[in-house]
């Protein structure tokens, strides 16, 4: 397969601490014409896709203890999507549930080394990490977790149903084109959708006909609170932005041109990068770049700040409920993607464009009732949310799936 999540987030790590050497501009020539679906070498690069429809084999499991047989994407450090896959697996191990984890991936060699960057990165899973080399042990549920783990699952039958665990709709990552495509095809086979959200499992079934069940986010308790120092600078206002550049979805460009204008109306204040260096960036106002942090670091950093504005296109990131659980009100943009989670009692939502969101930015900054208004409804609100409900949601969508299979195996 082509350039991956994984090698995208070395390389932008790379480019975070060290700036555009070691080769960085040519990876990310090859990142971008991954984006655009150019390659020298289609049927080299993409016959994976080439697999045909193996429809499960074996019979529902009507045991309380599941076998789940997973296939992810390669693992490395700081994968935004490996960490509800590894969240998910280590609470469902302590609820009974057996699992095996097949990493897809030509690059995929040393399983032993990133079974270690799972346990040490993410959570401490007790099952090892295999690589996938066209077969999986039997299963009760085998999951995709991203499109081209979709393809492998497609061509495996040692299953009694396949499942998607669907983080974010990632056509929607590409332009409109051949991966755009091949990405959106993999949502049509019929396998039982575990969301990230409901937005996403309401996109699945009315556009795809696609049965899901949804889950929510929570945080991490002993990482975000708004317990500890709270520092602001003296007389200034400071505005955290969730920066990433190398991702469209998170509407980098929106955001500086927002930011711009609170620069202008209050130059006093000061802005602080998250997510990305500004490194050989040319950017209108000053920056804060504290580079790559521990959670820790960061929850420290959230509750030093004013506000936070933070925007997505697709699905959410955690970050907005790990701000808010700091004691920082969060901007956002308005969509169905956004609200499915956050509201106007919780976060300050605004249009899409650099004026309403530099408007909705000026309101919080300036408005110190309404500042605490948003900051104490945030709090509230993460606080209600839990992982332990979220898990067993993930559980209950792998038994209503089951179920579901169960079912049309009677008729069959």
């Amino acid at each position: 397969m082509s350039f991956r999540a994984s090698q995208v987030g070395k390389l932008w790590e790379s480019i975070s601490k060290h700036g555009w050497r070691d080769g960085s501009q040519q990876a990310l020539l090859r990142w971008l014409r991954t984006q655009v679906g150019f390659t020298a070498d289609v049927l080299g690069d993409y016959s994976y896709v080439l697999t045909e429809d193996a429809p499960p084999t074996l019979r529902a499991s009507s045991a309380k203890e599941l076998t789940i047989a997973w296939l992810i994407p390669e693992v490395g450090p700081g994968v935004g999507g490996l960490f509800n896959i590894f969240r998910a697996i280590h609470q469902l191990e302590q609820w009974g549930h057996r699992h095996r984890i097949y990493v897809v991936g030509d690059s995929a060699t040393d399983a032993e080394s990133m079974t270690n960057v799972a346990r040490r990165d993410y959570f401490p899973i007790t099952s090892a990490i295999e690589i996938f080399n066209g077969k999986v042990a039997d299963s009760d549920a085998l999951v995709a977790s991203s499109w081209q783990t979709a393809y492998a699952a497609r061509a495996l039958s040692n299953t009694a149903r396949k499942f998607y665990f669907v983080q974010d709709l990632e056509y929607l990552f590409y332009a409109p084109g051949s991966i755009a495509e091949l990405a959106r095809e993999t949502y049509r086979w019929g396998f039982h959708g575990i969301t990230g959200g409901q937005w996403i499992a309401d996109v699945l079934n009315s556009e795809f006909k696609m049965n899901s069940s949804a889950f929510g986010f929570s945080y991490d308790r002993h990482v975000y609170s708004p317990a500890g120092k709270r520092t602001f600078p003296d007389g200034k206002k400071r505005i955290l932005f969730y920066a990433r550049p190398i991702t469209p979805r998170r509407g980098f460009e929106l955001g500086v041109l927002a930011l711009s204008e609170i620069a202008k109306q209050l130059p006093e204040t000061e802005f602080v990068f998250v997510g990305a260096s500004d490194r050989g960036m040319k950017l209108p106002f000053p920056t804060v770049s504290p580079g790559i942090l521990s959670p820790m670091e960061l929850a420290a950093l959230y509750r030093s700040c004013t506000a936070a504005l933070i925007l997505s296109f697709t699905n959410l990131s955690l970050l907005p409920l790990e701000v808010m659980a700091c004691g920082c009100p969060v901007v956002s943009n308005r969509g169905a993607n956004v609200e499915w989670l956050l509201n106007e009692d919780t976060t300050q939502l605004a249009a899409p464009t650099p004026e309403a969101l530099a408007a909705a930015i000026l309101e919080v900054l300036q408005n110190d009732s309404l500042r605490t208004l948003k900051t104490e409804a945030g709090l509230r609100f993460a606080e209600r949310t839990d992982w332990g409900k979220e898990i067993k949601a993930i559980e209950a969508g792998f038994y209503r799936g089951l179920a579901e299979c169960a079912v049309e195996q009677q008729h069959v």
